[in-house]
């Protein structure tokens, strides 16, 4: 399931960004994007989303929005040696000239900018503080998207229960039409020596063959799990993935059986539901 959340936090004068984004995934899987200084947190950062998430491809992004004007430092050690060698030159060599500010200034060894280090223990809880906003974020977009997800499954639900339906009010009549055409072909070639038990017998044998009760019974019992699923405030993703395939295999082996034209025609309808449901469940958490 999708979804998007922001947040800042404040660390010695900086001003980061924390950005988070959820994307569909069969699993969890989890991507960082931050400056070196904050890889201590990086195993603390995937356990506050493992908290929240089981199921989604996440990208958290930690990025400088504003700093301070860093300290700049003057090494005075080594700009006494420049002065000092200046005057030398002047002494010894008589180079004429002066060592003043302008000269100082041009020299880049003898300045540096303050370096800010890796994070202390005690910046944690701001970067976990604005990391928490963020997800809480993407939890909300994923519950609106996660209700109007349910109500289409629950409506495809209804569909493949229709149609099962439909295909138990009509398998009993393809045996007793096969039956009754095996007995008008039996009666084109044999006339009046019709044996109304061999008749009997074949049908029988038809309608082991092809009988779907089963198979029917099991598939009413995955919808019905299937919808109790959907009532549950916990994490179902991966057992409504289990219950699809339970689904699709119980689907295919009703169309396997009976040799009925509309029997065929409502299997091939509820096998494109069910694949619909399928790629559903996957954005399921």
């Amino acid at each position: 399931m999708t979804g998007w959340g922001r947040d800042e936090f404040p660390i010695v004068g900086d001003l980061y960004s924390v950005e988070a984004r959820s994307l569909n995934h069969r699993f969890l899987d989890i991507s960082l994007r931050m400056a070196e200084r904050f890889s201590p947190f990086e195993s603390r950062i995937r356990d506050e989303v493992k908290k929240r998430f089981s199921r989604g491809s996440f990208q958290i992004n930690i990025s400088l929005t504003s700093s301070e004007t860093p300290e700049l430092k003057l090494n005075l050690p080594i700009a006494k040696v420049y002065i000092k060698a200046a005057a030398e030159l002047n002494e010894k060599l008589g180079v004429k000239g002066d060592m003043d500010v302008g000269a100082l200034l041009r020299l880049k060894d003898i300045f540096s900018f303050e370096r800010k280090g890796p994070v202390s223990d005690a910046d944690w809880e701001p970067v976990r503080r604005a990391l928490c906003l963020a997800l809480d974020q993407i939890g909300e977009w994923r519950i609106k998207e996660g209700a109007a997800l349910k109500q289409d499954l629950i409506s495809r639900l209804e569909t493949v229960g229709s149609l099962l339906s439909r295909i138990e009010a009509i398998a009993p009549k393809v045996i007793e039409a096969y039956r009754l055409k095996l007995k008008n072909e039996i009666e084109k070639v044999v006339k009046d020596r019709v044996d109304e038990s061999r008749i009997l017998l074949e049908a029988a044998i038809f309608a082991e063959r092809t009988d779907v009760s089963e198979e029917i019974t099991r598939l009413k019992s995955h919808l019905d799990m299937f919808r109790r699923f959907l009532k549950f405030n916990e994490p179902i993703g991966k057992r409504l993935d289990f219950l699809c395939q339970e689904i699709g295999r119980e689907v295919n082996t009703i169309g396997s059986k009976p040799s009925d034209v509309e029997i065929t025609q409502t299997v091939i309808e509820m096998k494109g539901e069910v694949e619909k449901i399928r790629e559903q469940v996957q954005n399921v958490e």
